[in-house]
Formats: structure tokens, sequence, C-alpha cells
């Protein structure tokens, strides 16, 4: 069983079960055939552990190539230092860049960023 939260607004979410497995669900979305409970035009999904959350598409930024980079392995699980080394740019240069990316998302932790970047860049 599956367990989904569905993202109505930043306040408003609802949870409803399913028979199927996560990677199901999360098919059926690639393909727009979604049994949602309320209309979505363009949704989208992220996997975390045995949930499934499921919200609309945002309209997503452009990045650049050193942004995106960065959000790719953070959410990988990467350090400030381990992206610094990997990128060849300074420590403060990467913090730089995350910070401009939480002011550009208006978001104030990592994991949001991270949330972020998986439901608007990774698919």
């Amino acid at each position: 069983m599956t367990h989904v939260i569905i993202a109505i607004d930043g306040n408003t979410y609802i949870h409803k079960d399913y028979a199927k497995t996560a990677d199901e669900i999360y098919r059926e979305i690639k393909l727009g055939a979604f049994d949602s409970p309320i209309p979505l035009k363009d949704p989208t999904a992220v996997k975390l552990q045995n949930y499934l959350l499921v919200a609309e598409r945002e309209a997503a930024p452009l990045l650049s190539t050193n942004q995106l980079n960065i959000l790719e392995m953070l959410s990988m699980g990467a350090s400030e230092t381990e992206i610094s080394r990997a990128m060849q740019l300074s420590y403060s240069g990467i913090r730089h860049h995350i910070d401009s990316l939480k002011q550009k998302f208006n978001v104030t932790t990592r994991e949001e960023l991270i949330s972020i970047y998986c439901r608007n860049y990774r698919f």
C-alpha cells in the first residue's frame, strides 16, 4: 500500500492510500492517468520512503548550469565542501549560490530547496 499526499496549496493536503506501489502510481502520473481525488492539470510526484507527494508542477525559473549542478549534488546528500571540490569553486561561492537559490525559490531550508528541485527539474 502506498500513502499518497496530494498538495492542494501550501496549507491544504489530502491523504489517500492506494493499493498500487509507489512506482505504479508514479508511472500513472507521468502518463497522465493518475486517479486523483481532485483535478490536477500538470501533476508531478516525489517519492519519500513509502510516501508519494503529489502536487501541481510549478512554473520553474530558469537556472544556470552551476545552479542545476549544485541542486543535483545537494539532492544526493553532498555537503557544501564536497560540492566545492567537485565543481572546483570556492566554498563561499557555493554558499552564495545556495543562498541565491533559497531567495529565488523563497525558501529557508536546504530540504525545501531540494524538494523544489526534485519536483521541477528532475523529471
